[in-house]
């Protein structure tokens, strides 16, 4: 890959290194590693990887121009640490994966006890050297708040998230039984908390436990975890997802989800708006978001099923199959893949090729119904009755256990391919009546096409989610402008997007983006923005940027801040694009701005 199409502003942390003997030693290199990546990922402007492509890298002897290559970086950072009773010696380099150079490398000596000193004093060196080299970056004071608990309790919880980032039954509860101990020392150190609520979904989500028995042990932690630290980036993703998937209340979701870019940009919060964005069935803007969380997370084995989901759900089975496929090489045991795999043979006509696979599955397939579900919709396509029946009735009995998700799904897949639309309908009102998170999911289903048209399923739908854009008239555009009503509608139609989804505080925002969410063409919504805004696209966000920034500067939590940090938190990514925009809109700087109001 040529270094054109590199970003100069991102970067990889390698793991760092444990050069000592001590197991202890190696939570801390792990600890050390993410707090930098969190570190980093808070400055606006630098797209740092992600935790799991980072550490599909740990103990492996990589070439800058792999890095370059396989995390599509500009600059990587490795590192070591060597631990004795009362000092520690951490080595830091800094490397240019598109020269292949060195271009800094420091060592630091400390007492173990300085810890949370030493992972700012790190993140903060980083930053700076970064900038010296790649240019301006807009650095805070501080990137890693210390935390009020004792160091020897902050090494305990260390040791407990190690574990539980192993994503393995076993391990998972022995990290689970460490952070309750933490817990028990520290009840109002929030982390542990978050972490085991995250260490229960991820158990129910890849099947190592029933999901409705993982979910109710996650839940106290999570309210606790957001008693304590309602503002962290982890708590705002997880209202989110609690606003959508619990409380099916996008408005509120995609809010909280926003919130959290703002504090850090991560792929999982881009992948969790595309979450969202495909509910509404606006598949076109799910890929852009998913695209932002690929880059961030290449080798996150969920990131490649979400975009052969996303396929699936575009009824490009051919495409689909390779992404989910390649999330099963990343994470064997991730749960979602084989279903759309099997289901994509279905539907692109090879039922005996989908049979066959979906009886070859094994694991964890087989505990959460994939293999008797998917066995059965192949058995409903190939019209093979009494097999069919025989699979029905077995899928019923897990409608009282834990399984009972699945289990409605499948049972609507297949009735749908039955063509039993009275039947699905009835499935799909029970699921809304138990408030199933499943119902989501159904309104940009393919199988479902010819089941969308019946005023009772429409019904669900658009009670579950109001703005549901499958049943919009769906366009037909023409060659000639758009007609006077047209702009008026759409104008008003995106003024409100903009409002809903704050999509101006995405500093990548593109026309590309925009367009997705009107479903319009772009040249259609360029179009748009001159006829309806007699503006260009530049001009008609930073606007909103603007606002945003004039509402921020004056608020009481920004008085610690600069100018520039309120800026980029209201989406610019340039002072210059900041200054020179606002003086225009405004007739003042804002540095005058700020002062006319401040003495008033």
């Amino acid at each position: 890959m040529g270094s054109e199409n590199l970003n100069n502003k991102s970067i990889a942390v390698l793991p760092f290194q444990n050069m000592s003997n001590s197991l202890e030693n190696e939570f801390f290199c792990d600890g050390l590693t993410e707090e930098i990546i969190n570190a980093l990922a808070k400055i606006k402007d630098l797209a740092v990887t992600s935790r799991t492509s980072s550490f599909y890298f740990k103990n492996k002897a990589v070439t800058a121009k792999e890095i370059r290559e396989k995390l599509k970086v500009a600059t990587f950072i490795e590192g070591s640490v060597r631990r004795s009773r009362n000092k520690m010696r951490i080595t830091v380099q800094m490397i240019d994966t598109i020269d292949d150079f060195h271009f800094w490398s420091e060592t630091f000596d400390r007492k173990p006890d300085d810890i949370f000193q030493i992972q700012d004093e790190i993140g903060l060196f980083i930053a700076e050297k970064l900038r010296e080299h790649i240019g301006h970056l807009e650095i805070e004071n501080k990137l890693v708040e210390p935390i009020d608990v004792p160091v020897a309790i902050y090494r305990e919880y260390l040791k407990g998230r190690y574990y539980i980032m192993k994503l393995d039954y076993k391990n998972s509860i022995k990290g689970i039984k460490i952070l309750k101990d933490v817990i028990h020392k520290s009840p109002n150190f929030s982390n542990p908390y978050l972490d085991i609520n995250l260490a229960y979904v991820n158990m129910g989500t890849m099947g190592l436990l029933p999901a409705f028995e993982a979910y109710e042990k996650a839940q106290p932690y999570l309210l606790k975890a957001l008693e304590l630290d309602p503002n962290s980036s982890r708590s705002q993703l997880n209202l989110a997802w609690i606003e959508c998937w619990q409380n099916w209340n996008l408005k509120k979701a995609y809010e909280h989800a926003n919130r959290a870019l703002e504090i850090q940009q991560a792929d999982d919060i881009y992948l969790t708006i595309s979450n969202f964005l495909t509910v509404e069935g606006k598949l076109d803007a799910a890929h852009n978001y998913l695209d932002k969380a690929l880059q961030l997370d290449p080798y996150a084995a969920i990131n490649h099923h979400y975009r052969g989901f996303l396929y699936y759900l575009q009824e490009d089975y051919t495409t689909a199959i390779p992404y989910l496929k390649k999330a099963l090489d990343l994470d064997p045991k991730l749960p979602f893949p084989p279903i759309y795999i099997g289901i994509s043979l279905l539907m692109s006509g090879k039922p005996n090729e989908a049979l066959t696979y979906f009886g070859s599955l094994e694991g964890v397939s087989v505990k959460d119904l994939t293999k008797l579900g998917g066995e059965t919709m192949c058995y409903a396509y190939l019209n093979e009755a009494e097999k069919c029946n025989d699979g029905i009735k077995e899928l019923e009995t897990y409608l009282t256990t834990a399984l009972v998700d699945k289990a409605f799904t499948f049972l609507i897949l297949v009735n749908a391919l039955l063509d039993n639309c009275e039947k699905v309908i009835d499935l799909v009102e029970q699921a809304y009546n138990n408030r199933l998170p499943l119902v989501l999911l159904l309104n940009p289903s393919p199988i479902l096409k010819h089941v969308k048209h019946h005023k009772r399923f429409k019904d669900i739908m658009l009670k579950a989610i109001p703005d549901n854009v499958n049943y919009k008239q769906k366009k037909k555009y023409k060659q000639a402008l758009l007609d006077s009503d047209e702009i008026e509608r759409y104008t008003k139609e995106l003024e409100q997007i903009m409002l809903d989804y704050k999509l101006y505080l995405n500093p990548d925002l593109s026309l590309k983006d925009l367009a997705s969410y009107l479903e319009l063409p772009a040249n259609y919504v360029s179009q748009l923005l001159n006829l309806g805004f007699q503006k260009n696209f530049s001009e008609y966000v930073n606007t909103f940027r603007v606002n945003e920034f004039k509402e921020r500067i004056l608020q009481e939590e920004s008085k610690e801040l600069t100018i520039m940090a309120v800026a980029y938190d209201s989406g610019f990514n340039s002072k210059t694009v900041f200054n020179t925009f606002f003086k225009k809109l405004e007739g003042i700087t804002p540095n005058t701005y700020l002062k006319s109001h401040l003495e008033n």
